[in-house]
């Protein structure tokens, strides 16, 4: 019985698997019980920032793992406070709130806009149509997806779910009640779609005229994917909050949620808090890949790499107008949305050795590949999906 088939007899059922038994990671490659070697553009969902098996991470794991792997908050560990300089030096924010997963970053953030919100006498919270935000009640709230939300009604009140990039239904949403509105700047789940200008200029404008708080999920657009740090770098203002986590960890659960300065003191003494978010084993490879990619030469490498992908890629949407719909992203972080079925594309590719996934309701492939991939890595990929569009053309 293979490994897939065993899991339903012990998991819920809630995961669509990949039917390979991978054993081990290696750079950029994933290899199975027989040896096999697959190209990952997976990368753990945008996780594993360095691919696998760097030597930074292997060196923070083995250097950590012999002073403790966990003490609670009731410490301040010298790791956390390393990792937390560092994020805070790197950006306009001024204190930071370890976590675990990008979800619980979300719930914190709805936790201070709540809070923030009572003291200013202020409810309503605005989000957009096609977003993905987490995986819990708070956050399935303000999620933009039906499927993601439908069954777990009734949510949070006073949310306002807004058509993406529509500007004139934004401005025609926020008042003097608007307490937050959070955002991506480019979506994944949602299908690899950039936020516009117009869009960040009526929230800047209507911040300054309202008085709301700005979140930015920075969940999967954060720590190098897009070429800037954290990809609201590209915007003309900054945000009240990020939420950051994926690629954070290199490869551990680590999150964050990082606040100005005018939010700092939001929360009290036991008003938030977590058992194992800030775990140092977390922070010491979270420490690492901070470290690595926020170099300016390993983001001018992304950008870089992400450009040849992309470019690629539109010439593949030529070659196969009638398959291919449009090419989107930034850095590496693309998306390919298609007139075919997107789950039948990564069946053909699985079959070729090339991991990747889809987004936007299935039709849009999605690429967020190690920040270490290389340009012949790149070309492999191409090639395959080639010759996979060349089988359906």
């Amino acid at each position: 019985m293979s490994l897939v088939a065993e899991a339903s007899h012990y998991f819920l059922n809630v995961y669509k698997r990949i039917p390979v038994n991978i054993i081990k990671g290696e750079g950029v490659w994933l290899i199975d019980e027989k040896g096999d070697r697959y190209l990952d553009l997976l990368a753990g969902i945008a996780v594993n920032a360095l691919g696998y098996s760097h030597p930074k991470i292997i060196a923070a794991i083995d250097k950590q793992k012999s002073r403790n792997l966990h003490l609670s908050n009731y410490f301040v560990q010298d790791i956390q406070l390393d990792l937390a300089r560092k994020l805070v030096e790197l950006t306009p924010f001024n204190k930071v709130f370890f976590a675990n997963s990008g979800t619980e970053a979300i719930e914190g953030c709805l936790k201070l806009v709540k809070k923030w919100g009572n003291t200013t006498n202020k409810n309503q919270i605005i989000s957009f149509s096609g977003s993905f935000h987490g995986r819990s009640l708070g956050s399935v709230s303000i999620t933009g997806q039906d499927k993601y939300n439908k069954n777990f009604k009734p949510l949070l009140p006073n949310i306002s779910i807004i058509p993406f990039n529509d500007v004139i239904s934004f401005r025609n949403s926020i008042s003097d009640d608007t307490c937050a509105v959070f955002f991506e700047g480019l979506s994944g789940e949602g299908g690899i779609r950039e936020i516009s200008a117009e869009l960040l200029h009526a929230i800047k404008s209507g911040r300054d005229k309202h008085n709301f708080l700005v979140i930015c999920d920075e969940i999967q657009t954060g720590v190098g994917r897009t070429g800037k740090f954290y990809n609201f770098e590209y915007f003309d203002f900054e945000p009240d909050v990020i939420a950051t986590a994926k690629g954070l960890g290199g490869g551990l659960p680590l999150a964050a949620f990082l606040v100005s300065e005018k939010l700092a003191d939001v929360f009290d003494i036991g008003e938030h808090g977590t058992t194992y978010g800030g775990n140092p084993l977390a922070c010491a490879t979270g420490l690492a890949t901070v470290e690595s990619v926020s170099e300016s030469a390993f983001l001018a490498g992304v950008i870089e790499k992400g450009n040849y992908f992309k470019s690629k890629l539109e010439e593949l949407a030529f070659k196969y107008q009638g398959l291919i719909k449009e090419v989107r992203g930034k850095g590496l972080m693309l998306g390919v949305e298609v007139h075919h079925s997107g789950p039948e594309i990564i069946d053909k590719a699985i079959d070729e050795k090339l991991i990747f996934n889809v987004a936007g309701g299935g039709s849009v492939l999605r690429f967020v590949p190690p920040l270490i991939i290389k340009k012949d890595h790149i070309d492999m990929s191409v090639e395959i999906l080639d010759r996979i569009f060349k089988e359906l053309n």
